[in-house]
């Protein structure tokens, strides 16, 4: 209702394959991205964790990030991320996990390609995300299998997103 009401339109849903994915939201150039993929997030009715700075985990704040699915991630520290991904699905586990590729809300010169590395070691699918500030459109691709050949993968994730415009246009680069 709150994306409604501030002009926003959601489309696609989580259903059928999309049950367990790797979901990347880009652009990330603003805090307000956040606040707009939580209540995105409500509206497709799913329990999507996301990963998030460690430093976000402060005491009075840290509850919050907990509860509404942050996984702290040490940048710094190589980590079992995938590891446990695995065991989660292993268990039968539904699993939906939010990487935000750009890694920053400031402009980078290249995406983080955590998330391809993980959809394959996982066997998981991923799904682009978009926010388009200009449109006031949350849309989401059809289902991505990488297939090991990131440069051919690439193309397909660059095509998605290549018309998105960011809330701070200068600090989105499509240039993964």
């Amino acid at each position: 209702m709150l994306l409604k009401l501030r002009g926003w339109k959601v489309q696609g849903d989580y259903s059928g394959e999309k049950r367990s994915c790797i979901i990347i939201v880009a652009p990330h150039t603003s805090q307000w991205d956040f606040v707009w993929g939580l209540l995105a997030r409500s509206s497709y009715r799913i329990r999507a964790k996301y990963l998030i700075k460690k430093s976000f985990f402060k005491p009075g704040i840290a509850w919050f990030f907990r509860w509404t699915g942050g996984i702290p991630v040490d940048r710094s520290k190589k980590n079992d991320l995938t590891q446990t991904l695995k065991n989660w699905l292993e268990q039968g586990k539904e699993l939906k996990i939010v990487f935000t590729p750009e890694g920053t809300r400031s402009k980078s010169e290249r995406w983080k390609t955590g998330f391809y590395w993980t959809a394959i070691d996982t066997g998981l699918p991923i799904v682009m995300q978009s926010m388009d500030y200009k449109k006031r459109v949350i849309a989401q691709s059809e289902l991505l299998y990488p297939t090991g050949d990131w440069e051919e993968d690439k193309k397909k994730i660059i095509e998605f997103y290549k018309d998105v415009t960011a809330k701070h246009p200068s600090k989105f680069s499509v240039d993964i």
